[in-house]
């Protein structure tokens, strides 16, 4: 199956792979410039989106409300530009790779939910390298400003009642958690999240501790609870594990630090840009090792290429694929019957 499809698969992975933002990437490593010339102006960011506008959305659902869930997705960066510190959001609505990886992750929660995802000013991967507190990473405030506004709009004119899923990757999980952390001791929100899916950035025990409300999945079918994790191989030579990162593994939706076999993954999805898909059962195992998901060195198919030596930061949602859609169809089974009132 792999020969069939390897050479339609091979230009879409590895274009996304160099073209995905790893978070707290060195762009020195990375084989790009140095950035923008000039530090971070305020002045020269580029305007706001208008959430009330559709062409800040990168996506919207074609008959709002036919499921009784919806889906608020923060995709990763996919910019790399050097003339500015955020993207503007007429750059993203031409940028091919947002839609790309919509598809390939938002896509678990395609048969079950109404999915929105704005459109934000990322930060460009020159700010994720920027020391935490510093001029330059202010840039990533600007993005996160646009999360919690489109966060706004879409509760106060789209939600109409619904229960709703968070989900994210890289640096859209990052700002998912600054979301969560900032927003959700609000219990009427809380009472309305279904799950979030902090995949790819880590949630440490720290976080745990400052922010009390938040939780971390303990079981398959638990609700108002994050699911976090960032894969690799034990020897990876690159990590964006936060230290006293808990990670959930995604085989079994709980924190245990067994080797979960490769028996459990329903499969792992890649998806091609003629809009096939190749499906792979029983992929990999997993083990959760000190906050990283480890995974034994994944074998074919031949286009699979880490963008670091045991780094799979850009395959979180592929490896664990159909595990992630069976997860989210029984956590959102659980909350409607636990709560029939809800619309």
């Amino acid at each position: 199956m792999w020969s069939v499809l390897s050479s339609r698969v091979h230009s879409y992975v590895v274009s996304v792979f160099i073209a995905l933002i790893i978070l707290s990437c060195n762009p020195l490593l990375c084989g790009a410039s140095s950035g923008p010339a000039h530090d971070f102006d305020i002045s020269s960011v580029p305007a706001a989106p208008d959430y009330s506008n559709l062409s800040c959305w990168a996506k919207t659902p074609e008959n709002p409300g036919k499921e009784p869930v919806d889906v608020l997705f923060f995709y990763p960066t996919t910019f790399f530009g050097n003339n500015n510190w955020n993207q503007s959001i007429k750059e993203a609505a031409s940028d091919a790779k947002i839609p790309k990886w919509i598809r390939s992750q938002a896509g678990v929660f395609s048969d079950m939910a109404n999915i929105y995802a704005p459109y934000y000013r990322q930060a460009t991967i020159y700010a994720l390298d920027a020391p935490a507190g510093s001029n330059n990473h202010r840039s990533l405030d600007v993005a996160y400003s646009d999360i919690e506004k489109a966060f706004d709009y879409y509760m106060k004119n789209w939600n109409e009642g619904r229960p709703f899923i968070l989900a994210g990757h890289s640096q859209g999980s990052n700002h998912l958690l600054l979301l969560l952390e900032r927003r959700f001791s609000d219990e009427a929100l809380r009472k309305k999240l279904i799950a979030a899916y902090v995949i790819g950035w880590s949630v440490t025990n720290e976080d745990l501790k400052k922010y009390p409300h938040l939780k971390i999945s303990e079981a398959p079918d638990e609700t108002g609870c994050i699911i976090s994790y960032n894969t690799q191989t034990p020897d990876a030579s690159m990590s964006i594990v936060r230290k006293g990162a808990v990670a959930v593994n995604p085989l079994t939706m709980t924190l245990t630090k067994d080797n979960v076999p490769a028996g459990k993954n329903l499969g792992a999805m890649f998806f091609t840009d003629d809009g096939n898909v190749l499906y792979i059962p029983h992929y990999t195992g997993a083990k959760a090792v000190n906050g990283a998901l480890t995974i034994p060195v994944p074998s074919g198919p031949d286009f699979l290429k880490p963008s670091y030596p045991g780094f799979y930061h850009q395959y979180d949602y592929a490896f664990f694929y159909c595990n992630l859609v069976e997860n989210v169809r029984e956590r959102i089974k659980t909350y409607l019957s636990r709560n029939p009132s809800v619309k």
